[in-house]
C-alpha cells in the first residue's frame, strides 16, 4: 500500500530513529519480519460475529498489543496503514540506531459496522444489525460485549506467548475513542484474583476526537475514576476549529492535566505521559489521522513506542494451567 496515509505514518521512522539513543555498540541484529495480517472472527456472548484483522508480531511474548477502534459508520480499514507500520517498522536509518519492535495489532469492526453486521439468535436464526437504528444499549454492548470478545482473543494470544497483554494500548476514533475509554475503566475496575492476573492491562490510550457523550457512551464516570486519571498514558488529538468537539476535549484536558504534571525539562522523554494535539482544522477522528498536514500518525507511533515499547511490563499467563 502506498496511499498518502501510509506515507504519512512512515515519516515517523526517520524522526524516531534520528533522536533514538543506542544502548549497544555496533550494528543491531535484524528483526524478523512479522507474518501477514489475517482476518479473524470473534463471537460475542450475545452471538454477534465480529470481524477483525490481526497483524501478528514477530516479538513473541514481549510484543506490545494495540487494539484499534473506528468511528461511527466507519470500519477497521481506516487503520490499516498505521497498523501495518506498527507491525513492521522499517529498519533503523543507521546501524547504531535502536531497533523498533514489531507490535501485535488488532483492528476491529464494532457491531453494526463493516463485516460485523450479523448476530446468531438463540433459535439459530440470523439477525442483521443496522448501526443507524442503534439505541443506547447497542452502543453500550460495544463496551460490555464486543470488547470482552476482543480481550478473550488477546488472552489466547498472550497465553500462546505471542504478545504481552500487560502492555495493552487502545487507539480509538470518535465513537471508538469513547468505547476505548469506557472499557479501560472497566478493565481497571476488575477485582484481582489470587491465582492469576485479571485486568489492569490497558496502559495507554490514544483518543482521536472523543465526545463527552456519544449516544449514551458517557465519559463522566470513567474520567472520575482515579486509575483512568493517573495510571494511564494518554494521547488526545482533535481539530480545534469544531466548537463542539473542542469543548468536549477541553473538558477532558481539564480533568486529566491535573493528574499528569509536566515533567522536568531534562526528563520529558522518559516521563511525559499526557500529550494533546489540537491543530487548527475542522477535521476530526481518522480524517485527522490520515491527513498529511498534521503528522498525527507519527505522533501516535512515537507515543506508543515511548509509553509502551520502551517500558518494562512483566509477562504472565492468564488462564489457569
Amino acid at each position: 500500500m502506498n496511499s498518502p496515509a501510509r506515507r504519512n505514518v512512515l515519516k515517523v521512522v526517520v524522526c524516531l530513529l534520528v533522536v533514538g539513543k543506542s544502548t549497544t555498540a555496533g550494528a543491531q541484529p535484524a528483526r524478523a519480519k512479522a507474518a501477514p495480517p489475517v482476518d479473524v472472527t470473534l463471537t460475542t456472548k450475545d452471538g454477534v460475529q465480529l470481524q477483525a484483522t490481526y497483524y501478528p508480531s514477530s516479538a513473541g511474548q514481549q510484543a506490545v498489543p494495540v487494539v484499534m477502534l473506528h468511528d461511527f459508520n466507519e470500519t477497521r480499514a481506516v487503520f490499516d496503514p498505521l497498523a501495518r507500520t506498527l507491525q513492521n517498522p522499517p529498519a533503523p536509518a543507521s546501524p547504531a540506531a535502536p531497533q523498533i519492535a514489531s507490535r501485535a495489532v488488532l483492528a476491529v469492526d464494532l457491531r453494526g459496522h463493516g463485516g460485523s453486521k450479523y448476530s446468531q439468535a438463540a433459535n439459530g436464526s440470523t439477525v442483521e444489525l443496522e448501526s443507524n437504528r442503534f439505541q443506547q444499549d447497542d452502543f453500550r454492548a460495544m463496551v460490555d460485549l464486543d470488547m470482552e470478545a476482543v480481550r478473550s482473543f488477546l488472552v489466547e494470544q498472550n497465553d500462546a506467548g505471542k504478545l504481552n497483554l500487560n502492555s495493552l494500548g487502545l487507539v480509538g476514533s470518535g465513537m471508538g475513542a469513547n468505547v476505548a475509554l469506557l472499557w479501560a475503566a472497566k478493565d481497571w475496575s476488575a477485582p484481582p484474583l489470587p491465582v492469576r492476573k485479571q485486568g489492569q492491562d490497558v496502559k495507554a490510550l490514544v483518543l482521536l476526537s472523543p465526545r463527552w457523550n456519544f449516544n449514551g457512551l458517557l465519559l463522566r464516570d470513567p474520567l472520575r475514576f482515579r486509575p483512568i486519571q493517573s495510571q494511564l498514558s494518554v494521547l488526545l488529538a482533535y481539530g480545534a476549529e469544531d466548537r463542539a468537539v473542542s469543548k468536549d476535549c477541553q473538558d477532558i484536558i481539564k480533568i486529566l492535566s491535573k493528574h499528569h504534571p509536566e515533567p522536568p525539562a531534562d526528563r520529558v522523554e522518559q516521563l511525559k505521559d499526557f500529550f494533546v494535539y489540537s491543530p487548527a482544522t475542522n477535521l476530526q477522528g481518522t480524517k485527522l489521522l490520515t491527513s498529511d498536514a498534521f503528522g498525527i500518525g507519527p505522533k501516535i507511533f512515537n507515543f506508543l513506542e515511548a509509553r509502551l515499547g520502551r517500558q518494562a511490563f512483566p509477562y504472565s499467563v492468564r488462564k489457569n494451567p
